[in-house]
């Protein structure tokens, strides 16, 4: 780099992360894979060292400006780190000499975590990959190709893919809902993250959507809106909506080859006041939202949403630690603070057939947050869906509840946690 720094803007959906980050609300979502033998922590941090040369935007540390943070060039090297804490929540990438992202090993197990500032769900398996071929590499020698990477790939890589997709002309959605159900959960103490992971056969969890005619994604998604229907009669007098936000990887819409964030929430809803739902009406009202939401020209309206916050003079006008103070609430009415809960679904994960043989499974947990306290989020690899719900409270009803669900509908699952306690 010389004397003179790279630096790079924050995307759209980074700049939001980097306001809102907290000792509860970290920004980190995690993404793992487990190998078929014990990690080597000197291979692991050649592995990182070799993946930073092929993803050199992601050598940076986070740098707070005037009006906005940006991403700034190091000559700093992430270390690898044992694991030793709970997931999520060990990170400030506010700090001085951090990185916006970590690797963790523990036994046969390689653990990114990385915050929502600078990439999503997509960016992050892409990184991971790249981490875990480099490592296979060194570890079990499997063949690679040496790839030259041009100056016009790594900018088509870092690219703001909402900047190029946003079309002023077209009209932000409406999409405020007013006040959804909120699960009435105690934070556990900070410090403390609860993972609950079930592992499904993607093949039973395909016949049972099939047989709904509807894709994995709504059928679980309604399974989780029944579930939560369920625990809303047994708590709550009042009747609300439960509104699940559900992330959208643009990048299946929109063609894009960026690492940083690219994605929207589309809102689907059951609206509890109305009257009580049996599941088929659910699967039907979630087919038909889901049917109207993800088009094109629907979804350009969402980020014509994310694009025209940032262009707000009064925003871009405010200091950026005055934006510190405010993003929180504003994150929170606009945001989190009108759903339920989230549930995100990374999709199918499909590696190099000379890699396979060595990974056992990949998992991904979602990031931790005060506004929707519960949170899951689905990866399948291989023959396995690997469904992980996320959870700042010590109560577990969800995520029995949601399992209970899955079993009475003939589903097996095997069900896995965090908690030594449990």
């Amino acid at each position: 780099m010389g004397n003179e720094k790279s630096w790079y803007k924050l995307d759209n959906a980074g700049k939001l992360y980097s306001s809102i980050i907290s000792s509860r609300a970290t920004t980190l979502f995690r993404l793992s894979a487990t190998l078929t033998s014990q990690i080597d922590p000197t291979y692991l941090q050649r592995a990182l060292e070799l993946t930073l040369e092929r993803y050199p935007f992601f050598k940076v540390q986070l740098k707070q400006g005037f009006f906005w943070y940006y991403f700034e060039g190091t000559e700093q090297m992430p270390k690898v780190e044992k694991e030793m804490y709970y997931p999520c929540i060990s990170l400030s990438i506010k700090k001085r000499g951090s990185f916006p992202y970590r690797v963790y090993y523990y036994n046969n197990r390689i653990a990114l975590e990385l915050s929502h500032s600078m990439t999503d769900g997509t960016g992050g398996l892409q990184f991971l990959n790249e981490l875990i071929k480099q490592y296979l590499h060194l570890q079990e020698s499997i063949p690679i190709e040496v790839e030259n990477i041009s100056n016009e790939q790594l900018q088509l890589e870092t690219e703001n893919a909402f900047r190029k997709y946003y079309d002023k002309k077209i009209p932000a959605p409406r999409t405020r809902v007013g006040s959804s159900y909120k699960l009435p959960l105690e934070l556990d103490k900070k410090g403390y993250y609860h993972i609950v992971t079930g592992i499904v056969s993607v093949e039973a969890l395909k016949q049972k959507a099939k047989e709904y005619n509807v894709s994995i994604t709504i059928f679980l998604t309604a399974v989780y809106i029944q579930c939560l229907l369920k625990i809303q009669e047994k708590t709550s007098r009042r009747k609300r909506p439960i509104v699940i936000n559900v992330p959208v990887n643009m990048r299946a819409f929109f063609p894009s080859d960026t690492m940083r964030n690219f994605f929207v929430s589309i809102t689907p809803s059951i609206d509890a006041r109305l009257g009580e739902y049996d599941f088929e009406e659910i699967i039907q009202e979630l087919n038909i939202e889901f049917s109207r939401l993800l088009t094109p020209k629907k979804l350009k309206q969402y980020i014509k949403r994310s694009v025209i916050s940032e262009k707000s003079l009064a925003l871009r006008l405010m200091p950026s630690p005055i934006k510190d103070i405010v993003a929180p609430s504003i994150y929170s009415f606009f945001g989190e603070g009108q759903y339920t809960s989230g549930l995100s679904n990374l999709g199918i994960v499909q590696v190099p057939s000379e890699m396979e043989e060595f990974i056992e499974r990949i998992e991904c947990y979602p990031p931790p947050s005060i506004g929707n306290k519960v949170k899951v989020i689905l990866i399948s690899y291989k023959q396995h869906m690997y469904i992980s719900f996320g959870n700042l409270s010590r109560d577990r009803v969800v995520e029995r509840e949601f399992f209970r669900s899955l079993r009475q509908l003939g589903i097996e699952v095997t069900v896995e946690t965090n908690d030594e306690e449990n």
